[in-house]
């Protein structure tokens, strides 16, 4: 199966939610540890109006943790949580069984997950950061 066939436009993506908590101190000599674990799920969405396209759409949810290494409190842990989301028009041949078939493909997921991911990423970094941790070291891609 050829990837690029039948390549889905990607026409939306947002960010559905956000939730972050850090009350720890915050006198920059302090090690932490980031703990990341991430969720992503892939879908169809049937158009409701005749001649619209059928959708790909990509669900990402992620979740981070930190602790500080230099103390037991739980005051000194910090939790944050994201769900994003990502929506691809198909081309308007594509029929909803010939895209359920692709998107069991490995090939399909990844060029899908590929193009979402980093700006789900993108984004959580950059509110970790706004919350006060340094989540450079956190991946932008797969």
């Amino acid at each position: 199966m050829e990837v690029t066939e039948h390549r889905p436009k990607l026409v939306s993506f947002r960010a559905l939610a956000f939730h972050g908590e850090n009350k720890g101190q915050a006198n920059g000599t302090d090690e932490w540890t980031l703990e990341l674990a991430q969720e992503i799920n892939l879908g169809l969405a049937i158009p409701m109006v005749s001649g619209a396209p059928v959708q790909a759409v990509v669900k990402i949810d992620l979740r981070a943790k930190s602790t500080n290494t230099n103390t037991n409190s739980l005051s000194d842990s910090a939790e944050f949580s994201a769900t994003y989301e990502a929506k691809f028009d198909c081309p308007s041949d594509v029929t909803e069984e010939e895209l359920s078939f692709w998107i069991e493909q490995e090939q399909y997921q990844y060029m899908l997950v590929s193009q979402a991911f980093p700006l789900a990423m993108t984004h959580f970094r950059r509110e970790l950061q706004s919350m006060g941790f340094d989540a450079r070291s956190l991946p932008l891609g797969l």
